[in-house]
């Protein structure tokens, strides 16, 4: 399996109450242990063997961010997350599949990434990261990130994704509709359809339905990455979200894999 391209996205500003707490407006330079956020993300996917280049959006300041500014591309950011994005994509030009993560997690690891990279299919077009709610509540309890009930259990999912850039022609709709809607759940699960909409909000649809529906809209294989890392589903934008992540202290070594998957999870 070859190596992919990587994107952070890191462009934003946060609420003047985030600004207070954390010393800075700018989302990507919150500081944990002794660095910015997005330091964290960049140095577990430069620590990576199965990443190439890698491309950060984001604002001027990260051009003197120490290990940041090493990064294969700087681009500056634009106005909304949707022209960052393709922005991005259209300077890198990548050839094969390209990681595209946020930059609000700084509990971010190799290994979670790693895991993530090798059990996605080659030739899928999006691959993104799930698990049970209840694997990420083992590792972040009362966390208040709110998972989704299927017929066959309760999910959550993170905040990344890899895609093959042979695919991006075919999803750019698809893409900026997700962009849109990814602060509504109900937004979100609209885009499905009516009919799959209303079994979904009923809890009678799994998530093979839900992977299958997304292929059927798509015309693209689209896969679900499940069992992934309960670190994906961190995102820290907010003043609840900052607080927890001051006291958050891990339990025990934290087992980024979490592996509780058959062997033929995701074939």
């Amino acid at each position: 399996m070859g190596k992919i391209d990587a994107i952070i996205l890191a462009g934003g500003l946060c609420s003047p109450e985030m600004s207070a707490r954390t010393g800075t407006p700018v989302r990507a330079l919150f500081g944990y242990q002794g660095k910015p956020f997005v330091t964290w993300v960049y140095e577990a996917l430069r620590a990576s063997s199965s990443i190439e280049r890698i491309a950060v959006v984001g604002p001027e300041e990260l051009s003197q961010t120490p290990g940041v500014c090493e990064a294969d591309l700087l681009v500056p950011e634009s106005e909304t997350i949707e022209s960052n994005l393709f922005g991005v994509l259209a300077r890198m030009l990548p050839e094969g599949r390209i990681l595209i993560t946020a930059c609000d997690n700084p509990l971010l690891t190799t290994e979670a990434f790693d895991d993530l990279i090798s059990r996605s299919p080659e030739n899928a077009a999006v691959c993104c990261p799930v698990l049970r709610h209840e694997a990420f509540l083992r590792h972040f309890p009362r966390a208040k990130n709110v998972g989704i009930q299927l017929r066959d259990g309760k999910f959550i999912g993170g905040g990344c994704a890899i895609i093959h850039s042979r695919s991006i022609p075919k999803l750019q709709r698809a893409i900026l509709a997700v962009l849109a809607a990814r602060k509504s759940k109900q937004e979100m699960i609209a885009l499905l359809g009516w009919k799959f909409a209303l079994r979904f909000t009923l809890k009678r649809v799994t998530t093979q339905e839900v992977e299958d529906r997304a292929c059927a809209i798509t015309g693209l294989p689209i896969r679900l990455i499940r069992d992934c890392s309960p670190l994906f589903p961190i995102d820290i934008d907010d003043p609840e979200d900052w607080d927890y992540l001051m006291c958050w202290k891990p339990a025990r070594d934290l087992d980024t894999t979490d592996k509780i998957r058959p062997a033929s999870a995701n074939t």
